[in-house]
């Protein structure tokens, strides 16, 4: 990791999702205090994002800050994708999201902190930062099983709860657990008692893959069309980011190989998950989980299971892949 030097004033911009709990009227005054009025934008789907998109890359920006979580930073930087690589400019992540996988590497968390060294200094350190593909999406992970299928009763819960007294409880981690207390456990219980428990099949597709032991030590190495796993599974996930939401660090191998994701398939009962969550949340491998650091995988599943790109649910897959996209985006490093 480099910085970049130079002198002077530089034009950047801000993308704000405003509909993210975080970018409140106050961030947005803020934000106008910094950042012209013409340099600041408001998003609030994907159509805006990608009319953002074509306004930045016209005025030839350095660098775009986006702020409002995982969806508002990947949304932009898949439109921006469509451009030529040296007409992107360097990416700067505001941590005013629930998600914040990537922001939690590079972002102090304090939007005016964040904002004014960078207006302030002449340098700028630059962190190229591969990324996953998947279904012709960019996203710092992705994944099939456990983890799509929390996704998916957490929406579940805010839609149910989220309009009452409960709201700011449903929109913080309380009510992320809610929602695999309260769902997603007793439906797992409930599976595995009727025997119904999905199997995958994980196979090399792409390139040197690697099998990692509990500290990272190699443990054996495969080539294309290898056979990583077979068998029962209850997550199978992949990411070039340590971290998933609310600082899970669940992929701690995923920034060790420069082109490689940390790819973790694991199969545990619903009592195994409880009692070993706290290890699992600091980066840890417990038993029944495997790591592997891979280019491209392929792990198709007997039935359909829950699957989610980037922290949002997508429905129900038997087969899809996951690819290593080496130095997708700039990501400005702010801490």
């Amino acid at each position: 990791m480099s910085p970049e030097a130079g002198g002077g004033m530089r034009r950047f911009a801000v993308v704000l999702n405003r509909n993210a709990k975080k970018v409140t009227k106050e961030v947005a005054e803020m934000s106008g205090e910094l950042v012209p009025p013409e340099d600041l934008f408001l998003s609030a789907s994907a159509e805006d994002s990608q009319e953002i998109a074509r306004t930045i890359i016209g005025r030839g920006y350095e660098t775009v800050f986006a702020g409002g979580g995982d969806g508002t930073v990947m949304h932009l930087i898949n439109q921006l994708a469509r451009y030529p690589l040296e007409k992107q400019p360097a990416v700067g992540i505001l941590m005013l999201g629930t998600g914040n996988a990537m922001a939690r590497m590079v972002s102090s968390g304090n939007l005016k902190g964040d904002l004014t060294p960078y207006i302030r200094s002449a340098t700028r350190e630059v962190v190229p930062i591969s990324l996953v593909e998947t279904e012709g999406t960019l996203c710092p992970f992705a994944g099939i099983g456990l983890d799509a299928e929390i996704l998916n009763d957490y929406r579940i819960t805010k839609e149910k709860l989220g309009g009452g007294k409960m709201k700011p409880v449903v929109q913080t981690l309380a009510g992320y657990f809610l929602a695999i207390f309260t769902r997603t456990l007793p439906a797992r219980t409930v599976k595995a008692f009727k025997g119904q428990i999905p199997m995958v099949r994980a196979v090399v597709r792409r390139g040197e893959a690697v099998k990692l032991g509990p500290e990272g030590q190699v443990l054996r190495t495969h080539g294309p069309g290898d056979l990583l796993y077979e068998g029962p599974m209850t997550i199978a996930l992949a990411g070039t980011v340590p971290y998933y939401g609310y600082g899970f660090r669940i992929l701690p191998f995923a920034t060790r190989e420069p082109g490689k994701m940390n790819l973790r398939i694991g199969h545990m009962m619903a009592a195994s998950i409880l009692a070993q969550l706290p290890l699992i949340w600091k980066g840890e491998q417990p038993g029944g989980i495997q790591d592997w650091l891979v280019e491209e995988v392929e792990p198709p599943t007997d039935v359909e299971v829950p699957f989610q790109i980037g922290g949002d649910a997508h429905g129900y897959r038997r087969s899809v892949v996951f690819s290593t996209i080496p130095n997708a985006v700039r990501l400005l490093r702010l801490l």
